[in-house]
């Protein structure tokens, strides 16, 4: 076996610097016109096992600075690449040219002063290549996952914790499509806060619970919404509600006073946040809410002095302005598929046709710089024209 091998190797041709010569002079190329340094390109007897990655400038800047790039998802998943701060979808593309790689290859653009013939072996051809393309973090999972161990009070907290599993920042990027920066958004956005190191929410009749001894308290002392004495609040509501939960309870519905000799002792309601919370209150346990009694019901809710406005739900409410009467329904955004055509589909499912006012805050969270939420519709949507109003529906009549 060895003699063939040696002597496969011997008669294997190599190719000389006057074979070189009477290439370039078949070809009718002058000497003086090419680079100096010639490379002889051999197929190697065996190929590697690679896999070729389509970089962008963002990948390929973090790559060689020693930034983080992971693939993440499940066997249930399509991967996703993920740099610190960017997510991108990742899928399998083929080429009609055969790609070859060759590790010690030199570039035209790469100084050499080398005259002499070099060698490189090809260690990998390729038809297909992994191509990236930037996509929206997938947190369907997340909201899933910390809903599951939600924080339901001190006196059930010990059954939440032998029967659920806890998540900690560094498990949680382990497991959710988003890159570190997404994550941490994300958990913010959607009120997450540490207990122990573990990040939880709030059960929702929970938070209800202890916002409502917050309005309650500010009721019953007659204080403004805007200039809520920390101290006294931690005093009086600290007998009700944990440190922690108090804490966050601020922390989500109040901001800094506005004015300076104000904004260390005292907090101020964000009336948007308060307004909002307090009408998915009202609308969760309903199917449908008539309007007008809704306005009512939902003004008298909140404290004195905020006003409330239907534009505060955007992206958690219907409004069918068409019934007689008509009918407001709790719809959140975040219940909606996160692929575009399983959300559109469901969508026209739902209201066969829509304006642009009302379909856009269920579409917003999937548009990108590259594609708005008018380009979303003017791609899986079919538009036309009622009195002069533009509606949308689905593109093609579902079976």
């Amino acid at each position: 076996m060895s003699q063939n091998s040696q002597s496969s190797q011997n008669s294997t041709y190599v190719r000389t610097a006057e074979d070189v010569q009477k290439v370039i002079e078949h070809a009718k190329l002058s000497v003086d016109n090419l680079r100096p340094n010639v490379q002889n390109i051999y197929f190697g007897e065996k190929f590697e096992n690679y896999k070729l990655l389509e970089l962008d400038e963002h990948i390929l800047s973090d790559l060689k600075c020693g930034s983080t790039v992971v693939f993440k998802g499940d066997r249930k998943e399509s991967a996703v690449l993920c740099t610190e701060t960017k997510t991108y979808d990742v899928k399998e593309a083929e080429t009609s040219n055969s790609i070859l790689l060759l590790p010690e290859l030199t570039f035209p653009d790469e100084e050499s002063s080398n005259t002499e013939l070099s060698s490189r072996k090809v260690v990998g051809i390729f038809h297909t290549y992994y191509e990236v393309k930037s996509c929206k973090p997938r947190l369907k999972k997340l909201r899933n996952l910390l809903e599951k161990c939600s924080y339901k009070g001190s006196e059930l907290e010990h059954t939440v914790l032998e029967t659920n599993e806890m998540f900690t920042f560094e498990h949680l990027s382990a497991i959710i499509q988003a890159s570190d920066v997404q994550l941490k958004n994300a958990l913010l956005d959607m009120g997450a806060f540490q207990i122990n190191g573990y990040w939880r929410v709030l059960d929702f009749e929970y938070e209800c619970r202890a916002l409502s001894f917050l309005l309650n308290l500010i009721d019953d002392q007659s204080w403004p919404y805007n200039t809520i004495p920390v101290d006294e609040t931690f005093k009086i509501l600290g007998e009700l509600l944990p440190t922690v939960i108090l804490q966050h309870i601020l922390d989500q519905y109040s901001t800094c006073c506005v004015s300076s000799n104000l904004s260390e002792t005292h907090r101020s309601l964000i009336e948007d946040k308060v307004c909002k919370f307090m009408a998915v209150g009202l609308l969760r346990p309903c199917d449908k809410f008539n309007l007008s009694d809704f306005k009512i019901a939902w003004q008298g809710s909140v404290p004195e002095g905020m006003t409330t406005s239907l534009k505060q739900l955007n992206g958690t409410v219907l409004v069918d302005e068409s019934s007689h009467p008509q009918t407001i329904c709790y719809f959140n955004e975040h219940d909606l598929p996160d692929d575009v055509m399983d959300r559109m589909q469901y969508l026209f499912q739902v209201r066969e046709k829509w304006t642009l006012d009302e379909i856009r805050p269920f579409l917003e969270n999937l548009s990108t710089d590259k594609l708005s939420v008018n380009s979303l519709l003017a791609k899986y949507a079919r538009a036309s024209k009622v009195d002069g109003v533009r509606y949308y529906s689905a593109k093609h009549s579902s079976k």
